[in-house]
């Protein structure tokens, strides 16, 4: 029997999720909610486009439905107060709430691929070299075009960063990829391009009570009461962060910082071919966070960076969650995708029956480059990620005890995985 394809995977955040730690009612939430995330990014592929929604871009860019599904399961989760996102984001040492978000999207076709012809014509160069004496800028642009390679494949993305009051974040990130030339825009700026949007770019405004809930707030007035005890007895200017999904402290070695070790953090992957013979097919990535509890400065994390916690090429789509600081220096997902592809060799021609390779490059950066040492010896990089690729093999896994995260098959059947222990029985 052949194996089923994944064409939707989500994540909700990774961090020490223990079972002691999470009630069977608290579980059964979580649960429920990366089930109703699927269901939103799934009901979009199945019927191949939104229903409510029209394209709003006039710049060129191609309708994606993998970049829509994405965007639904996301907006899901951005509206679910249980994930540190939208309406769940965690504060700011100020008391504010700035969110983050980036998605990407390429669309590919093999044939075109397969029949691309490369070939430099030397010859065919220096007849074009000779027929111009001055060596003009026409002339270069002429050779350009002859080595240029046609129809490459051609990712599309966009983000926002430190944006206030905004419900769903990954919209606007959206709106960006498809209204602007731009990849990222950030605070006044970016709240100002979403006042200019249409309706149907679904980008609202809601007032601060909307972002309110007393848990995250009380996650601030703790970590500032303990950040004031540890100046106290230290003598010297302590700066405390929270992340989500945990409580472990840690202090950084050589850092005035302590973090305790909770990853907030919500993505979305997706594969969208239209017929199962067809060569055209799309890939798509979005991932969206509140951030760190109690962060300064407008710190901004990996989540809306392209290439460190999102990524997504013609091979495969990948959203990450975890300690941002160490998932931008390792450009985490970039690297992931590239590993799979130059170590790997998962091209645009081959195709994988398990996700054998997958896992494998997936690992690599996972237990690998983002759990290096630095230069005082510390370990880092805490989290894990999804990924999926062209194929419908998907691979996920994290480097501490859990991650909230499910994936959907073709046929619509789901599974969700939380604890560390089910990923052995899993996948």
């Amino acid at each position: 029997m052949p194996k089923k394809r994944v064409v939707l995977a989500v994540h909700g955040g990774a961090g020490i999720i223990l079972r002691s730690a999470l009630t069977p009612e608290m579980e059964s939430e979580y649960r429920s909610a990366l089930q109703d995330a699927l269901s939103a990014g799934y009901a979009v592929l199945n019927r191949s486009g939104r229903d409510d929604d029209v394209t709003i871009s006039n710049s060129g860019h191609q309708e994606d439905v993998a970049t829509d599904a994405v965007e639904a399961a996301v907006r899901c989760m951005e509206d679910c107060s249980l994930f540190n996102a939208g309406n769940g984001s965690v504060f700011a040492h100020d008391g504010h709430i700035r969110c983050d978000a980036s998605i990407m999207s390429c669309s590919f076709d093999k044939a075109v691929y397969d029949n691309r012809d490369v070939s430099c014509d030397k010859a065919e160069e220096d007849d074009i070299i000779s027929s111009d004496k001055e060596s003009s800028i026409t002339t270069c642009h002429q050779i350009i075009q002859k080595r240029r390679y046609p129809k490459t494949p051609h990712p599309q993305a966009g983000a926002i960063a430190g944006v206030t009051n905004i419900q769903n974040p990954i919209s606007l990130a959206k709106a960006v990829m498809k209204h602007t030339p731009h990849v990222m825009l950030i605070g006044k700026g970016a709240e100002d391009f979403a006042k200019q949007l249409p309706k149907e770019a679904r980008v609202e405004f809601q007032p601060d009570q909307y972002f309110w809930t007393e848990r995250r707030w009380k996650q601030l007035v703790n970590v500032r009461e303990s950040e004031k005890e540890e100046q106290q007895k230290q003598q010297q200017q302590i700066m405390k962060v929270q992340l989500d999904h945990s409580s472990t402290t840690q202090q950084e070695e050589g850092s005035d910082v302590v973090c305790d070790k909770k990853f907030g953090t919500v993505g979305c992957i997706a594969l969208y071919q239209p017929d199962a013979n067809d060569n055209t097919y799309q890939l798509a990535s979005a991932t969206s966070t509140g951030g760190m509890t109690n962060q300064r400065y407008h710190r901004v994390g990996d989540s809306p960076i392209i290439g460190a916690g999102t990524y997504a090429n013609h091979l495969c789509a990948i959203s990450c969650t975890g300690h941002g600081e160490w998932f931008l220096r390792c450009v985490a997902a970039h690297d992931i995708a590239k590993r799979l592809e130059y170590k790997h060799g998962y091209d645009g021609t081959s195709s994988a029956t398990n996700n054998t390779l997958l896992k494998k490059a997936l690992d690599e950066v996972v237990f690998g480059t983002l759990m290096s040492e630095d230069h005082a010896g510390e370990q880092g990089g805490d989290g894990g990620a999804i990924v999926l690729d062209k194929d419908g093999n998907f691979a996920a896994d994290m480097n501490c005890p859990g991650m909230y995260h499910g994936w959907v098959y073709e046929d619509g059947e789901m599974e969700t995985s939380i604890f560390w222990d089910e990923r052995v029985t899993k996948q």
